[in-house]
């Protein structure tokens, strides 16, 4: 199953922006995966010389995987799920601290065809993951 959201939102006078993609398969208990090619899109837009790792991509992997792992601690399913992060993409104006966990989030539930209630968005103070 494989599932991807574009984040295109302003929220008061702020963009937001992140594309995160990811592919689920069923598994014994939930995994999280990072892809090597998660940042080969840099290449597509930027050339073949284009510098893949930058020092913005830790940030980036680890809120991906936070919103992995936020939106199957809440599924409430038996089993788990191997979720592989494919692509992460950022804009470097309008990406902010938390875009990529809440683009992350829904792009699991697009995948699983699930909605979470409520699900994680974005407000005046940023990216919001209720509890």
């Amino acid at each position: 199953m494989q599932g991807e959201l574009r984040l295109r939102q302003m929220v008061g006078a702020i963009g937001h922006a992140a594309d995160v993609a990811v592919a689920v398969e069923a598994a014994d208990r939930d995994e999280v995966d990072v892809s090597p090619d998660a940042f080969a899109w840099l290449r597509d837009v930027y050339g073949p010389g284009a510098v893949i790792d930058r020092p913005v991509n830790d940030r980036l992997v680890a809120e991906a995987v936070e919103g992995v792992r936020y939106a199957l601690a809440r599924l409430g399913e038996p089993g788990g799920y191997k979720v592989t992060v494919t692509k992460i993409v950022d804009l470097p104006v309008d990406t902010g601290d938390g875009d990529v966990k809440v683009a992350a989030a829904h792009a699991v539930c697009i995948a699983l065809g699930v909605r979470l209630e409520p699900p994680p968005r974005l407000t005046t103070d940023g990216a919001t993951s209720p509890s």
